[in-house]
């Protein structure tokens, strides 16, 4: 008995050691319209489990810049991701552009606080008196700096997808509501005009200018009536830039 007394407390103390990793690795329901907790920590090497619990839509994850999701949509969606290193890791659900989430991923393991940029207030500096020149003229002011520095980011998020794989763009008995319909996610603190170029078969149909309010969106895109093939559209909001594929069918 004493002989294994030394194992028995070490094995205790690997389940001690090992218990509290397990328990770190995080998980995210997903219910209806939302993740949650939308926005979670974990520490570098642990993982994040997504799974649907109680809803009637199909639903998946999909990290910003990745071409793949981690699933099909599912209403009984489950993955699990590892994180081996720092970073932000930011995703959205392909079916409701609406839906998206934050992974934080830092040696303490928590979700930083929101930070609220202040407004720096300009301190007023009386303009020195100018002397008059020779000859009575007074030597033109120089522009102070503009305070507060650059600009703020006008766009924090820009997701793109289109309403369905493909479209009619000939009103007929088959098709009742003719045009491409995209869904767009913006997130910005004022609309924004997206630019970018509509391509057929890697050649150029045109250019595409559509201006977009924050928030999640239903947009028709502009132009004249599509001809039946395979499309890619490539839009720009800020200083993100997203691509999306789609098919027009014959009439």
């Amino acid at each position: 008995m004493r002989r294994l007394l030394p194992f028995v407390i070490l094995a205790g103390c690997l389940v001690a050691g090992v218990l509290p990793a397990l328990a770190a690795d995080g998980s995210v329901t997903i219910r209806d319209f939302s993740f949650t907790p939308s926005r979670i920590a974990v520490k570098p090497g642990e993982s994040v489990t997504w799974h649907g619990s109680g809803t009637t839509y199909n639903h998946n994850v999909h990290f910003d810049g990745e071409a793949a999701p981690l699933g099909a949509p599912s209403t009984s969606f489950a993955a699990t991701r590892d994180f081996p290193a720092e970073g932000e890791y930011r995703y959205f659900c392909d079916v409701h552009a609406s839906m998206s989430g934050t992974v934080f991923v830092n040696a303490t393991g928590t979700v930083p606080a929101p930070t609220a940029t202040a407004t720096p207030t300009a301190s007023a500096t009386a303009s020195p008196t100018a002397s008059p020149a020779p000859g009575g003229t007074a030597p033109a002011a120089t522009p102070s700096p503009t305070a507060g520095g650059a600009a703020p980011r006008t766009v924090s998020s820009f997701r793109l997808r289109a309403a369905r794989s493909r479209f009619c763009t000939t009103r007929s008995a088959r098709c009742r509501r003719p045009g491409v319909f995209l869904l767009v996610d913006l997130r910005a603190s004022e609309p924004v005009r997206l630019r970018g170029t509509l391509t057929r078969g890697g050649r150029r149909v045109r250019s595409v200018s559509i201006r977009v309010r924050p928030g999640s969106r239903r947009v028709r895109l502009p132009g004249a009536r599509l001809k039946p093939g395979r499309y890619a559209l490539r839009l720009r909001a800020g200083d993100l830039t997203r691509r999306v594929r789609f098919s027009v069918r014959p009439a």
